[in-house]
């Protein structure tokens, strides 16, 4: 396109080096995967091309495929029923919990290089798998907003990033919705996998604090799903301020 027949216009120039700069990414990934060839984050073969596990390792991940609970994904021993014994008696802030897999084996392992070896690659691409789950599921397209579990400062501080804050980021972005900041830790809390069942429901109790929000349909996001009890307390405080539905997702079921 040009302007007078002769003289390109900004908008030609402006495409021309968007090509170029496409064309000199792909470039450096090429030249990049030559000289530092990547490797699985798993079994550490090396890969063909830029990427985070084998293809091997990848369609080894387990599954949670026997009969679950719908909302929180508990093992049903009679598959003819639909929710487990304490979700069928008992009311929850938290209509529903997604979960990639279990923690034991290749899930854990994966969460574990992104969180202690601070390996932001490896969330990025665990935040695309949630995503790919939400998206094959048609009744979960239907959020306001991606939010995460938060962190306190101290917290932050000493690993340097929130690792639910990652997730959540990704998952919004290939959603194609808005991440916000809904809740703040308001207390250091003792780390729930030092405490019993009953111990980690009073250890978060009033530790969450609300952040101003209108979104009445919210994903909420954490790396981990134990006993639920740290998803449990968020979802109750986004309930308390306005949200009529909140569905959790983790990558990995300990």
């Amino acid at each position: 396109m040009t302007t007078s027949g002769a003289t390109p216009t900004n908008c030609y120039a402006w495409l021309c080096s968007c090509r170029l700069f496409r064309m000199g990414r792909r470039l450096a990934s090429v030249l990049t995967a030559a000289l530092f060839p990547p490797r699985c984050a798993l079994c550490s073969h090396e890969l063909s091309c830029m990427g985070i596990i084998c293809s091997c390792c990848e369609a080894a991940l387990p599954s949670l495929a026997e009969s679950r609970c719908q909302r929180c994904g508990e093992p049903l021993d009679d598959p003819s029923i639909d929710l487990c014994l304490r979700c069928g008696v008992s009311v929850h802030a938290t209509d529903r919990i997604i979960v990639l897999g279990p923690y034991r084996g290749s899930w854990g392992a994966l969460v574990r290089i992104f969180k202690f070896e601070k390996e932001v690659a490896v969330g990025n691409w665990l935040g695309r798998q949630m995503a790919a789950t939400l998206m094959r599921q048609q009744e979960l397209h239907h959020f306001d907003a991606v939010t995460y579990v938060p962190m306190t400062r101290k917290d932050r501080r000493a690993r340097g990033f929130n690792q639910a804050e990652i997730l959540a980021r990704v998952i919004a972005r290939q959603l194609d919705l808005p991440l916000k900041r809904l809740l703040t830790k308001s207390r250091n809390t003792r780390l729930q996998s030092q405490l019993t069942a009953a111990q980690r429901k009073t250890n978060l109790q009033d530790a969450f604090r609300l952040l101003p929000f209108d979104c009445e349909r919210v994903l909420l996001v954490d790396d981990i799903f134990t006993t639920g009890s740290t998803i449990e307390e968020c979802a109750r405080t986004l309930k308390r301020g306005g949200a009529q539905t909140v569905v959790a997702a983790a990558i990995a079921r300990a």
